[in-house]
């Protein structure tokens, strides 16, 4: 009874592991698959834009926000892109420790 219960919770543990890097997966195609692609594009067209249009202070103003934004948006996604691959990895990392651990003892 106790080796089965081992290879219960070994398998259940496993098995939760891959559930949640499915989940990471298909959240972050879901999530990429509907946002604007161009969104940092365009909003440095806007700030050039808007700062050609009007040689305000309140328009170079206005254009600042819309560079800053874009460059907010651009590392943000850089950051979940390198979150998203260390959770995989992480996830990865203790299925195999895991199954080294299983097999050895």
């Amino acid at each position: 009874m106790r080796e089965n219960m081992s290879l219960l919770s070994f398998w259940g543990l496993i098995f939760s592991l891959i559930a949640v890097t499915l989940f990471v997966v298909i959240y972050s195609y879901q999530k990429n698959k509907n946002a604007n692609q161009n969104i940092v594009e365009d909003l440095r067209q806007r700030s050039v834009d808007i700062y050609l249009a009007a040689k305000t202070g309140e328009a170079e103003t206005d254009s600042q926000k819309f560079r800053g934004a874009a460059d907010e948006i651009e590392r943000l996604r850089a950051e979940t892109s390198v979150l998203f691959w260390l959770i995989i990895a992480i996830n990865a990392a203790v299925i195999i420790i895991f199954s080294l651990a299983y097999r050895i003892f």
